[in-house]
């Protein structure tokens, strides 16, 4: 059985009347991630010291992980609410508030309507969470998974997280194997992307003193840029027993970004993965390709990517290995006039600990090696330093749900 899985589960979706609060048909529950990361080196970055830097020596590419102790990575607090209308209607809504999101700024993550049409057809509208890996669902509820940030070298390649529109969930129960089938169509506004360094002169940064007072953004500055994905649409299958899940989806869209002169170019996604919880044994392994029309492509290259883990249950605690790469999908050569992006490569190596605190809590460590592939700066703000092929990033973090 996924002892943890199950648990942390059947208590956010109010499967578990005893950890929920409810209130003439309204449960609430709730989840929380406390963290804490260190990285060993910090990037160089421009013309700014590879170990000074100029926001404290930051390493990530968005500025989270640094060359100091920070609590911005992991840190999240969230509440689920849902009532149930009538027989045939119920509502889901999600508020999260992360620390790296406008200092916790709290933002509606879900908010939809189902309607069960007929056992076992129903259909969800309103801002629905994107299924494109395993755990899409419940990203960011720390406590259901092994790890304590999910392997960014597939998970941070989609940052299209929500979709308003509509879907159909088609489940068919036979014996202990159930099968989900999940069209989906829509579109996703006002999501915002990470800019790549590769691009960064393109945005423009404010800065003091008198008119002109724009100049392009220097490497090393973290940028966000506003997109849309529109006629969005897809499809996630997924079968599972009490043990073992399997999952596979495509997703099609049609991105533009105004800042960059983007308009309705196309993107596709695809992605597999399964896991399993056998006696003691833990396994995870998930894999993506993605695939960006030209103009687009110079923020999204063509890449693909892969993690396995593999973790053994002793009592309380779960201690896990992490292998993870993240590669160039034929991406065309870029070139400074054809519109092409660069792709980043990366390997790492993650060593980890889980340790149950009771029921509904978790404390995690983890040690990650991170190494730049092919000539790239992999998913760190820059290059490293001469003679230094990797980084090393420690974290630790807190689990809750409720």
């Amino acid at each position: 059985m996924k002892k943890w899985l199950v648990g942390a589960l059947g208590a956010l979706l109010g499967l578990n009347a005893g950890q929920a609060f409810g209130v003439e048909g309204v449960r609430i529950n709730g989840f929380l991630t406390a963290g804490a990361t260190y990285a060993d080196t910090a990037p160089c970055q421009g013309d700014v010291s590879c170990t000074s830097g100029p926001s404290g020596g930051i390493v990530s590419q968005d500025g989270n992980i640094s060359h100091r102790v920070g609590f911005t990575n992991d840190s999240r607090f969230g509440l689920q609410i849902s009532a149930k209308v009538n027989s045939k209607v119920d509502l889901t809504g999600q508020l999260l508030s992360e620390a790296r999101s406008n200092d916790y700024a709290m933002k509606a993550n879900w908010a939809f309507v189902t309607y069960h049409l007929a056992n076992p057809l129903a259909i969800r509208a309103g801002k629905l969470k994107l299924t494109t890996f395993l755990i899409s669902d419940y990203y960011e509820v720390g406590y259901a998974y092994p790890w304590i940030q999910p392997p960014q070298e597939v998970y941070y390649s989609n940052p299209i997280s929500t979709l308003n529109g509509l879907d159909m969930l088609y489940r068919l129960n036979l014996g202990e194997f159930s099968l989900l089938v999940q069209p989906y169509y829509g579109a996703s506004t006002g999501e915002q992307a990470l800019v790549p360094q590769e691009v960064i002169g393109a945005v423009p940064q404010v800065v003091g003193g008198p008119p002109p007072n724009v100049v392009p953004s220097s490497p090393g500055t973290i940028a966000y840029t506003n997109f849309t994905a529109n006629n969005m649409y897809g499809i996630n299958v997924s079968g599972s027993t009490s043990a073992f899940t399997l999952r596979a989806g495509y997703l099609h869209t049609l991105v533009s970004a105004p800042s960059f002169g983007v308009e309705n170019k196309t993107a596709t996604f695809a992605s597999a993965g399964g896991s399993m919880d056998w006696e003691n044994i833990v396994l995870y392994a998930e894999y993506f390709q993605r695939r960006v029309e030209q103009g687009a492509n110079v923020a999204f290259p063509d890449q693909k990517g892969w993690y396995t883990t593999l973790g053994y249950r002793i009592g309380k605690f779960l201690p896990n290995v992490t292998f993870a790469r993240l590669e160039d999908n034929n991406n065309p050569a870029a070139t400074p006039t054809n519109g092409y992006g660069q792709p980043l490569a990366q390997s790492s190596v993650t060593g980890g600990l889980r340790y149950e605190l009771g029921t509904g809590a978790d404390i995690k460590f983890e040690a990650e090696e991170v190494k730049p592939l092919d000539g790239t700066r992999g998913l760190l703000i820059g290059p490293l330093p001469a003679g230094k092929s990797h980084v090393m990033i420690y974290s630790v973090a807190l689990d809750l749900v409720f």
